[in-house]
């Protein structure tokens, strides 16, 4: 028998002690990304909690949120933007049993606290049997998605030789052209790759993230700025996160009248080298749009793997779920429009 809690404040203050024990745990589980989220987002309520085996002792995490984008409307998620989370559990824990006590606090709390629905988007990594006992405990599989993850355990100089000849000869054209790569906690960088990030949301209509969370991560222990400059002027750049084995690519953007210098081309294979010399063994550049061939042909040129995963739904309340999948275009515009207008 598992018993799932919510988690106490001493468990909190060694949060990434206890999540580093997963294997897949990376850091969108970390107690960093906790706080970075609960400070920018005040719609957003953090949840944590431990899962415990018949002696009392932790076998495994769970970290998710209740999200109130609008009134009315509640739900729990595991992540936002459709990021893995859902529970995390130590070798030798049974998951599928452990699974289930998860799925019953989630549904005591759902019930009491009157939410539209529990989502929970799983790890690529994580057991088929986490997936199995969400279903059998009333969630259904929402949406099938795939991000592509690059081993780099072999080492930098294995990993460039396994490179397609395009994204070497990318790397260096953009040496050759005189692209500076470089690292950057600077405040004054981090406002000139925001611009370009608004700038490029604009262009394929998509919602930005706010500049305080970005600006808030970039001095935190998880994540890194990574700027490429021409001259005195950035024209791409690339918020990286990282936690225990795995970098993941998050937050880029470029200027597209500076492409032919093949900027993020040199900015991922900095990142790459930089995973492979602190002894990162994987590299996730993110979900793709099925749709996006091109996108998904430039990840597979640095031999990136596609893995997918599974976001599972419960509903308690369908006119509330309703009431935001209405709302929420408009909601998004609008959102959007306050992120342009504070710069």
């Amino acid at each position: 028998m598992y018993k799932t809690e919510v988690a106490t404040q001493d468990e909190l203050s060694r949060w990434n002690q206890i999540i580093s024990r997963c294997p897949y745990s990376e850091s969108l589980h970390t107690l960093e990304w906790r706080n970075a989220l609960a400070t920018c987002f005040k719609q957003m309520e953090p949840l944590y909690f431990t899962v415990r085996d018949e002696s009392g002792s932790i076998a495994g995490a769970l970290c998710c949120f209740i999200f109130r984008p609008i009134p009315l409307s509640k739900s729990l998620l595991s992540m936002p933007w459709a990021l893995p989370g859902g529970p995390l559990f130590f070798p030798g824990t049974n998951v599928a049993t452990a699974t289930l006590s998860v799925c019953d606090k989630l549904d005591e709390i759902s019930r009491r606290r009157r939410l539209s629905e529990a989502v929970f988007t799983l790890p690529s990594h994580c057991s088929a049997d986490i997936t199995s006992s969400f279903t059998s405990a009333g969630y259904s599989v929402e949406a099938e998605r795939f991000t592509h993850i690059l081993n780099v355990e072999a080492g930098f100089d294995a990993v460039w030789n396994a490179y397609n000849k395009r994204v070497r000869g990318a790397v260096r054209k953009a040496e050759k052209t005189g692209v500076i790569v470089r690292e950057t906690e600077d405040e004054a960088d981090m406002m000139e790759f925001y611009r370009l990030y608004l700038k490029m949301m604009s262009r394929f209509d998509s919602t930005p993230k706010p500049l305080s969370l970005l600006k808030y991560l970039q001095t935190s222990p998880i994540a890194r700025l990574v700027v490429a400059q021409l001259a005195d002027r950035i024209i791409a750049g690339l918020l990286f996160l990282h936690f225990n084995s795995s970098v993941r690519l998050w937050c880029e953007a470029s200027d597209p009248d500076y492409l032919l210098y093949r900027p993020n081309n040199a900015i991922i294979n900095y990142i790459i080298r930089w995973a492979c010399e602190r002894g990162y063994k994987l590299v996730d550049f993110g979900a793709s749009p099925p749709e996006n061939e091109g996108l998904v042909a430039f990840k597979e040129e640095w031999r990136a793997k596609k893995v997918w995963f599974h976001t599972l739904a419960r509903t308690y309340s369908p006119w509330k779920r309703r009431l935001w999948a209405v709302s929420e275009p408009s909601v998004r515009r609008i959102y959007a429009a306050i992120q342009r207008f504070k710069i």
